[in-house]
């Protein structure tokens, strides 16, 4: 952006925000290489305009709740890995936005979006600008490198693009994020997002149209396409996020574990067993998809 657009997405976020939260916005770390952008290309005033502008979805379209916000470190690097579902990947936009509002010290979270993304025009500038990397290994060694805190879904693309019989039941967890987690000494921080696998329910996947048009899925919901765009919009389902206590393996496996396939398995088996567990109790904790029973 321009200096003169930078002024006006404040401005913007200004008047859109409570003023306290305006101010704690304010307060994000942000290594500015001299052109308005960190080395990842970053910019703050659109990260502050966009969060100011997605907190009225987190507020009063997905009514989100969080529980274990202390889990989230403050400063350093860390992993924060949750299940991935939705059709459309919102549930790491819900997770950015809680963590910048609800921690003490305000943080930008990180999140590696799917390849096929960066081919994207205008969209892939955007992210980027936003603070979101293509999910290329040397991108996660880099911001693990400035100690960063990153969203990493392990099911990949294949997380998102789930029926909807197979909901809240994960797909088994890729491995690269262990050998990112012991060679950086990264904890790890399991999350869990109830809300997500109903906002579009996925009742069948039209592989060769997917195949086609170089997408990892072609969705058919209850909505879409018989609705065309309109069909497209999420559900306003309620989200619950929960983050777990950190798991600091690097303590008892050293980086030379990563050299031994079945270790970095059975790490990888480990967390997605926690998370897991977590998506479990957040079920069961559960009173109504949509909100509307809760207390």
């Amino acid at each position: 952006m321009t200096p003169s657009q930078r002024k006006k997405a404040i401005s913007l976020a200004k008047s859109l925000l409570p003023e306290d939260e305006f101010e704690h916005l304010m307060k994000i770390d942000f290594k500015d290489q001299g052109l308005g952008y960190d080395k990842f290309g970053m910019e703050k005033e659109m990260i502050v305009a966009s969060l100011a502008v997605v907190r009225y979805v987190y507020l009063y379209y997905f009514r989100v709740e969080s529980e274990g916000v202390h889990n989230i470190p403050e400063e350093g690097r860390g992993l924060i890995v949750p299940n991935h579902s939705g059709v459309i990947p919102i549930d790491g936009m819900m997770i950015g936005v809680d963590l910048a509002f609800n921690m003490r010290r305000p943080r930008i979270i990180r999140a590696m979006v799917d390849n096929f993304m960066g081919f994207l025009p205008f969209i892939n500038v955007f992210f980027a600008r936003c603070g979101q990397l293509v999910g290329a290994r040397r991108n996660f060694a880099d911001l693990l490198e400035a100690d960063e805190l990153i969203t990493v879904f392990p099911e990949g693309a294949k997380g998102t693009g789930k029926l909807y019989k197979q909901r809240y039941n994960l797909l088994r967890f890729n491995v690269g994020f262990i050998e990112l987690s012991l060679q950086y000494r990264a904890p790890i921080i399991p999350a869990a997002v109830i809300g997500a696998e109903e906002q579009a329910p996925m009742v069948y996947n039209v592989k060769p149209l997917a195949r086609m048009l170089g997408f990892p899925y072609f969705p058919v919901t209850p909505f879409f396409p018989l609705l065309g765009p309109l069909g497209g919009l999420p559900m306003p389902v309620k989200y619950h996020l929960y983050y777990g206590e950190p798991m600091h393996l690097y303590e008892d496996y050293g980086p030379e574990a990563i050299n031994d396939p079945n270790t970095i398995r059975m790490l990888a088996d480990r967390v997605q067993m926690r998370v897991q567990e977590m998506v479990n109790k957040g079920l069961d904790e559960r009173t109504s998809v949509f909100g509307f029973l809760e207390a």
